[in-house]
């Protein structure tokens, strides 16, 4: 049983359960800044089938991808790999179409837009680990499009979404993400070369992946600098200043002298959790 569970990645599962709910009570406040809130904002049967669903169509996801993956993560992650060694590849599959029909169903329950949208998003995910991964860009677009959605889709548990600034934080979730999945594309370049991917990091080498990667970065804190504009709350910018601007510029040195597997693998964690600490900041914008 635990194979089931860690190959969906509980704890993915468990941050896009939390990005979500972070939006519900951001959009739900009284008052910008840290305030009181109107708890009548939130849809409660719709917020809690949206992100339900997002979960679902989101775990499926992994266990496609982890059938798909099984000759590269035997070179990239052969200690982390669950399908055909723990589980096997019919069971997988069954398993995942059983987690996305699932999630599909949570999302027509929701309304007929978000029951479309979890179809869209299920085929986007089901493409991306059969062909679109090892393609140049398009696989690393692909991803980063979904981590925003993931954010953006939590508007449908909302009556008034005007507090949370549900685009720019979904924006900022699209460029971390992208600049993540240009690292971990440099981290895992011996087993997506021996599987003839044509990733960013493999065409155009290291240097411009960490310049395209730290441009990005930069993109997700021009964005958030936007937000305290509008926003014009002190706590947000003590935010800002304190805590996010000098783990990005850490992170970006930690990119610039990256050169071995192990350092790309330690900025992707980093990267993880300024995504978290940049979503986090929606509470106080």
């Amino acid at each position: 049983m635990k194979y089931y569970f860690g190959i969906v990645r509980p704890i993915n599962l468990l941050l896009t359960a939390f990005t979500q709910v972070l939006f519900y009570l951001s959009s739900s406040r009284i008052h910008h800044g840290l305030a009181w809130y109107d708890w009548s904002n939130i849809r409660i049967p719709e917020a809690i089938t949206t992100t339900l669903a997002s979960i679902f169509v989101a775990a499926g996801g992994y266990v496609i991808n982890d059938v798909f993956d099984i000759e590269t993560d035997t070179i990239n992650r052969p200690h982390k790999r669950i399908a055909a060694r723990h589980i096997s590849l019919k069971t997988a599959r069954i398993y995942y179409v059983v987690l996305t029909a699932l999630g599909i169903a949570l999302g027509f329950f929701t309304g007929l837009g978000m029951g479309i949208l979890c179809i869209v998003i299920a085929v986007l995910l089901y493409f991306y680990s059969s062909d679109f991964k090892g393609e140049y860009i398009m696989g690393n677009l692909l991803v980063s499009l979904i981590a925003g959605m993931v954010v953006y889709i939590a508007s449908r548990g909302v009556y008034q979404v005007s507090k949370a600034y549900f685009a720019e934080f979904a924006s900022i979730a699209f460029f971390v993400t992208f600049a993540r999945e240009i690292i971990k594309d440099v981290e895992d370049i011996e087993g997506d070369k021996a599987q003839e991917f044509e990733t960013f990091a493999i065409q155009s080498g290291e240097k411009k992946s960490k310049i395209l990667a730290i441009f990005f970065l930069i993109l997700s804190l021009a964005t958030l600098v936007m937000v305290g504009i509008f926003a014009q709350q002190v706590i947000f910018w003590a935010f800002l200043g304190i805590i996010i601007t000098p783990l990005v510029s850490f992170i970006i040195f930690k990119i610039i002298k990256a050169s071995t597997k192990k350092d790309y693998r330690n900025v992707s964690h980093w990267l993880k959790l300024s995504m978290f600490l940049g979503l986090l900041s929606c509470l106080v914008s």
